[in-house]
């Protein structure tokens, strides 16, 4: 199945949930931004290193040496790599889609602060972008238990690159093909090139236990 959307001209922006990531649709740009969650343990790591701080100094002569020292190291490292690991799963992106640039980017994600570019692509080199139903899975009963739908860009040299992934129980299929249409939707609106459906398909709808899945 293959279709074309435009994305309408609106200021509306509009969050999308993936998995562990929220895609964020803007009229220009469209960020593919770590969970909320994924801020928890960055912050974690810098209270602990603050902690550690604070204990070294107002503790130091009673501290043994070895103990401070090592309060003192964990301090170093956690305080500045949690800090700017806590601000890039608040406000960074995994991908970046930016109209005005015509470029797909991908962040590195260096020690989780996306440091850096991992693949640059400029919208003249995509070929399509993709949906496809990479996998899922029958409980005992037979019944759909989970459904993973991949949101891709394909480039012309033929490397995939994904945008990310969204992952629903058996009871939510049609919620996850619909997330999933909107995020390829948009992006394909975006750098204006063909969205190609895989494999996505309710094919089997959810029963309850009691009764048999149908095809």
């Amino acid at each position: 199945m293959s279709r074309y959307t435009v994305m309408s001209d609106t200021n509306e922006t509009r969050e999308i949930d993936m998995h562990r990531r929220v895609c964020v649709i803007g009229p220009d740009v469209i960020d593919f931004r770590p969970a909320r969650s994924a801020a928890a343990a960055p912050a974690i790591g810098f209270v602990l290193g603050v902690i550690a701080f604070v204990a070294v100094v107002l503790w130091l002569e009673e501290l043994p040496f070895t103990l401070a020292l090592l309060l003192m190291g964990g301090a170093i490292l956690l305080v500045p790599f949690s800090g700017m690991g806590f601000v890039y799963s608040v406000y960074g992106a995994n991908v970046v889609v930016n109209r005005e640039k015509r470029t797909a980017v991908w962040q590195q994600g260096l020690f989780g602060m996306g440091v850096g570019t991992e693949e640059l692509v400029p919208f003249e080199k995509i070929e399509q972008i993709e949906i496809e139903d990479v996998g899922d899975s029958l409980d005992e009963h037979g019944n759909p238990d989970l459904a993973q739908y991949e949101v891709r860009l394909l480039k012309k040299s033929g490397k995939q690159l994904q945008l990310g992934q969204i992952n629903v129980p058996g009871d939510m299929l049609e919620d996850g093909i619909r997330r999933a249409r909107l995020v390829g939707e948009a992006v394909a609106g975006m750098v204006e090139k063909p969205l190609k459906e895989i494999g996505v398909e309710p094919r089997r709808r959810y029963r309850k236990r009691d009764e048999s899945p149908v095809a």
